[in-house]
């Protein structure tokens, strides 16, 4: 009889210490889904929206250079160095203003620019904007510059989703237009992919841009 409540004693005790464990583990669960959620809050409010206004210009002004290459007529080899050397600049302004940008926005709040999550919403976007490298690498060889447009922004649409995932829906919704101007571009208005751009990374950057910034100042 005493073994048996020793049994059960033991028994309860066992119970109540597994118990404890996983109440300790679901609140430290609890406290990191909470830390990430306000470092999602903080993240989104270190970025700058000026710097989607100085992307939607760049991106204008490539695709007012590209027409212009295209206008001349220029041998094909030399236009698709051109080509490349164009987007590049672009893309590398882009890149630039945002991250200096964004980064003194951050200083501003106390926060890095590259923290764990932002990390994060790096790894999340790179498939596909190197499948949409890819893709351009093999439309450029083939002169075949009318699909890169839609392709570029179909790509870059769904890296923008895929970092909306870790944002305000703002974001995802940029994303969403990206997708679906490009994939009915690719389909219905091949022949129109250059104006796409121009409206698509040019306007929709801009627009996103003028609206965070808004955002931001009635945030202060």
């Amino acid at each position: 009889m005493y073994g048996k409540a020793q049994s059960y004693g033991g028994r309860l005790l066992s119970l109540l210490h597994n118990y404890r464990e996983t109440d300790a583990q679901e609140a430290a669960e609890n406290l990191r889904i909470i830390r990430d959620l306000m470092e999602r809050s903080t993240k989104h409010s270190t970025f700058a929206g000026v710097s989607g206004v100085v992307a939607g210009s760049a991106s204008i002004l490539g695709c007012l250079v590209t027409r212009q290459l295209e206008r001349q007529g220029v041998p094909l080899e030399r236009l698709q160095v051109s080509f490349l050397g164009t987007w590049l600049s672009v893309i590398m302004i882009a890149l630039l203003s945002d991250y200096f940008l964004t980064k003194r926005q951050a200083r501003k709040v106390g926060k890095h620019i590259l923290s764990r999550l932002g990390k994060q919403m790096l790894r999340a976007l790179l498939p596909a904007l190197g499948t949409g490298a890819i893709l351009t690498l093999y439309f450029l060889k083939h002169g075949m510059l009318a699909q890169i447009y839609p392709v570029w922004a179909m790509t870059y649409g769904a890296a923008v989703c895929a970092v909306g995932l870790f944002s305000q829906r703002e974001v995802t919704f940029l994303g969403i237009a990206f997708l679906v101007t490009g994939a009915f571009t690719f389909l219905f208005l091949p022949e129109q992919g250059l104006k796409m751009m121009a409206l698509t990374f040019g306007g929709f950057h801009a627009v996103y841009g003028v609206g965070m910034g808004w955002k931001e100042k009635r945030a202060k």
